[in-house]
């Protein structure tokens, strides 16, 4: 389940859940350490309410930088969003293509 943009719960698309859960798995491994922000966003707003909040965000996650720097975009947040462009309002696809086609120009 998540909450969407309005506040109403939703059901979350099952594969989406999962991909969520292999990418914060994937940067665990990558960093050595665990994502210890992403996972209680994710508990507090869901996989769809987070990563909303992370796009429009005008901070540059860690997460994404590791990514873009061992060339693991397609694994990012960002390609997820893009990925399962319905179940996001357009201002966080908008903003997750954006970060992927200009990933250097992100401080």
């Amino acid at each position: 389940m998540y909450t969407d943009a309005g506040g109403g719960e939703q059901m979350t698309d099952s594969s989406f859940a999962q991909e969520v859960e292999e990418t914060i798995r994937f940067y665990e491994e990558m960093t050595g350490h665990a994502a210890a922000r992403t996972r209680p966003m994710i508990e507090q707003y869901g996989e769809v309410g987070a990563l909303s909040r992370l796009m429009v965000s005008a901070d540059l996650q860690q997460g994404f930088r590791v990514l873009r720097d061992n060339s693991q975009l397609d694994r990012s947040f960002e390609a997820l969003v893009t990925k399962y462009r319905h179940l996001f309002d357009q201002s966080a696809v908008e903003a997750a293509e954006w970060r992927l086609a200009h990933p250097y120009e992100l401080l």
